[in-house]
């Protein structure tokens, strides 16, 4: 029997579903027509809060308890990650702001500030060509555009940017 999996976010919701197929092609567009409805009704003060966690399923932790035991700066990620262009410093404020803050997803204007925090790397070319930055990342795939101007890091560049950042002493 086949099985279908999808993780869906939308502003301070998210929905994982895994289980048969045919709902993908019968209540998808629904789902997502009622979570975007949703989303404009959530009040301010609970898009600003962490999101619950589901206990892991197997030994496993779950990636947001790792934000539990990071404490570094942008610059600092920056430097064990060697960054020497925008898209580098983009890939480490998105580090920062999701495995130091547990943030899901960070719009543009987070990004750019947490850019602008690593005072070591960042030059003001890279707002200029931020743009620019993020479509190519995202093309690579090593971020994702979650919603007009919010990005979170692909499953894959997260996990090699967590592997270094756990090297961090």
């Amino acid at each position: 029997m086949s099985s279908a999996k999808i993780r869906i976010k939308v502003a301070s919701m998210e929905l994982e579903y895994e289980g048969d197929p045919s709902f993908l092609t019968g209540g998808i567009e629904e789902l997502l027509t009622t979570m975007g409805d949703l989303s404009t009704r959530v009040p301010k003060e609970l898009t600003q809060t962490t999101p619950a966690t589901t206990p892991a399923t197997n030994a496993t932790s779950s990636p947001e308890s790792a934000a539990d035991s990071y404490n570094f700066s942008t610059n600092t990620i920056a430097a064990h990650l060697d960054a020497k262009t925008g898209p580098e410093l983009i890939i480490c404020a998105l580090a920062q702001l999701e495995l130091v803050q547990g943030k899901p997803s960070s719009v543009r204007t987070e990004i750019l500030t947490e850019m602008k925090g690593a005072t070591t790397y960042y030059n003001e070319n890279m707002r200029s060509n931020m743009t620019k930055s993020l479509g190519n990342l995202t093309k690579a795939k090593r971020i994702n555009q979650v919603a007009k101007d919010t990005y979170s890091l692909s499953a894959s560049e997260r996990k090699q940017v967590e592997a270094k950042v756990a090297n961090i002493e």
